[in-house]
């Protein structure tokens, strides 16, 4: 791939890590990454950690699939939980972005062990179906290749997937994609708690996401958007990222 493209990707890992920031679903301690096309290489941020709001694409590093480190500034060390990223490359053609959040309300129905159920707005509720499976081998941090392939198998073909008290992993056909799965999915558990405090929550029926859903493999189109997310998004979030104070904050698991 031509040095430009990569470039380009880095400049796209970079803006999904402080979208992850503005939107209040991480702080410092989270990651993002996108496969470069047609390798076996992903761009991801590396440690010392950094508040996620300051990654900028001079920072990201590159390694392979399994962990060795292709390209990276100097001091870069490789995150605690790259095969987190990695296994879940192996195990799905059609991810080319994962995110990893700490987000307040997936993680608390997380830890609950209720299922978010799509409740709110078709194209941002088609971001919770299938219902995200539960990693719960261990309830620390995914460090080890053997975790890792086993979230990869517990997340199978959804696109989100609960790593039980301490989490959320998040996939997309891109990392801008994976990134809005992860802010859509925080607003629809959200709603769902505010929702079963005055009654039932009433689910979308499938009839009405089934563009949204479907459009995850086939592309995406302003008639048939991908993961619920329109073309424009991506602009919406190089817009916000230059408008910082417009975004409300949640607080988020430090």
């Amino acid at each position: 791939m031509a040095g430009k493209d990569v470039a380009g990707i880095k400049e796209q890992v970079a803006l999904a890590n402080r979208t992850l920031h503005h939107e209040g679903l991480t702080t410092y301690l989270g990651h993002a990454s996108a496969r470069i096309p047609g390798t076996d290489r992903i761009i991801i941020k590396p440690r010392p950690h950094v508040s996620m709001d300051r990654v900028t694409a001079d920072m990201l590093m590159t390694i392979d699939l399994e962990g060795n480190i292709i390209d990276a500034p100097k001091g870069a060390i490789i995150p605690a939980e790259w095969s987190l990223h990695t296994e879940i490359y192996k195990a799905r053609s059609d991810v080319n972005g994962v995110v990893h959040t700490h987000q307040k309300w997936c993680t608390m129905f997380g830890i609950a062990g209720v299922t978010i159920l799509p409740v709110h707005h078709p194209g941002h509720a088609s971001s919770v179906v299938p219902p995200y499976p539960m990693y719960e081998e261990s309830y620390a941090i995914v460090t080890e290749v053997q975790q890792a392939k086993v979230v990869a198998e517990i997340l199978g073909d959804a696109v989100g997937c609960h790593l039980r008290t301490h989490g959320m992993v998040f996939v997309g056909s891109d990392v801008h994609t994976a990134a809005s799965v992860a802010k859509n999915a925080e607003h629809q558990a959200e709603m769902n708690w505010l929702a079963m405090q005055v009654g039932d929550r009433e689910t979308i029926p499938m009839l009405f996401m089934r563009g949204q859903v479907e459009g995850r493999t086939s592309g995406g189109s302003e008639e048939n958007p991908r993961d619920g997310v329109y073309p424009s998004g991506r602009t919406n979030e190089v817009w916000a990222d230059q408008n910082r104070g417009v975004l409300r904050k949640r607080v988020v698991q430090l």
